[in-house]
């Protein structure tokens, strides 16, 4: 009976053409894939072009596909202690509030209120979660992984259309999902994200107005249905709206964007507990490793929407504050200028994704020139 409800409430959306996703022409559909495909050619194929890309059915063979369930959870000891972090608010905005409270007693009210949990998996449930296979590769193990995210509600969560800083794998446990997404370097300008600082566009979901918002009209949007067991990698910088129906469990993993292609070697079977991930962070001083950091700037630079290179004024503009934020003012901008032409092979003063992913490994050998100095 659920899945007809559930079916039926897709259909009532699709018919409303006021709703995103429904303002241009046809819809745009991913390739899909039975299950996960090996990481050197999910990052050959799908991440350096920056292709979205459905694995129907991969999480099926996580535990947490049949483990989790809300009597599990409860059964639990960690769950009567463990504090958690819920939304406000099904129908994000971003402007309404949050509120702590502990596992257990999310799950006493979750059905009834109008929250829903957005918290890293808890540390007694992530041995439940395995890498997946796509990621499984040591460079982006010890490298790249950035963040895992737990999404759960009771269903009618609305996110608000917007776009993530980083690379993003979900993978649904329970429920549906509906994405609309669409290509960060084709409709930069017509995306209408108003709030720059948050990724994300004031632009009402359920009810598009064209007038305000005309850029809609012109937008090639990708439309994804999501079943439970169902993975989506969704693009650097791609923006979407997610739409969750029925009881809804998903846990995503973020890494930095890195589009050179993968040697991948050596690979061991690992489950988030086993896993460290690097939002931010962290050296000895608690910041993020310097050459993550830049890479990272550079990588949101605006000119990286539209152009997908990076030339000398935008190269400073990001590892200049990068090194002034480690008190490194002793670096001058010729010492920039320096390390700009190491990276640029080509000698076209533009950097690609190729020479800027670089910077990873050669931005420590520059430094070391500094040591004496540091």
């Amino acid at each position: 009976m659920e899945n007809i409800l559930i079916n039926l409430f897709i259909i009532i959306l699709a018919v409303q053409a006021d709703y995103i996703g429904l303002q241009s022409g046809p819809q745009k559909s991913v390739d899909v894939f039975d299950t996960f495909i090996p990481p050197d050619q999910f990052f050959t194929k799908y991440v350096i072009p920056g292709t979205p890309v459905l694995f129907r059915g991969a999480a099926k063979t996580f535990p947490a596909f049949t483990k989790w369930t809300d009597e599990y959870f409860q059964s639990l000891p960690e769950s009567d202690t463990f504090t958690v972090f819920a939304e406000e608010g099904k129908k994000e905005n971003r402007n309404d509030g949050s509120k702590h409270l502990t596992f257990s007693e999310f799950l006493n009210v979750y059905k009834e209120e109008d929250i829903y949990y957005v918290n890293p998996v808890p540390p007694f449930l992530a041995s439940d979660i395995p890498l997946h296979l796509p990621l499984n590769c040591p460079f982006v193990v010890n490298n790249l992984l950035a963040d895992n995210v737990m999404w759960f509600s009771s269903g009618g969560t609305k996110s608000v259309w917007h776009n993530d800083a980083y690379e993003n794998i979900n993978c649904l446990m329970r429920g549906k999902k509906w994405f609309i997404m669409a290509n960060r370097s084709e409709t930069h300008q017509k995306a209408h994200i108003d709030n720059r600082e948050g990724f994300y566009s004031s632009v009402d979901v359920e009810n598009v107005d064209t007038d305000k918002y005309p850029g809609f009209k012109d937008i090639q949007f990708y439309n994804v249905s999501m079943e439970a067991g169902d993975c989506l990698y969704i693009p650097w910088f791609w923006f979407h709206h997610v739409n969750s129906i029925g009881s809804n469990l998903a846990v995503n993993i973020w890494w930095r964007s890195y589009r050179s292609p993968l040697v991948c070697e050596d690979k061991t079977q690992l489950t988030l507990d086993q896993l460290h991930f690097r939002d931010g962070d962290e050296n000895d001083d608690g910041d993020m490793p310097l050459s993550e950091a830049a890479h990272q700037m550079i990588y949101m630079h605006d000119r990286m929407y539209t152009e997908e290179t990076i030339d000398w004024p935008g190269f400073l503009e990001c590892v200049g504050p990068a090194l002034d934020e480690r008190g490194m003012h002793h670096i001058t901008d010729a010492d920039i200028r320096r390390l700009f032409k190491l990276l640029d092979s080509d000698e076209d003063e533009l950097l690609n994704y190729v020479e800027i992913d670089n910077i990873l490994t050669v931005f420590p050998k520059f430094l070391r020139q500094f040591k004496d100095e540091l």
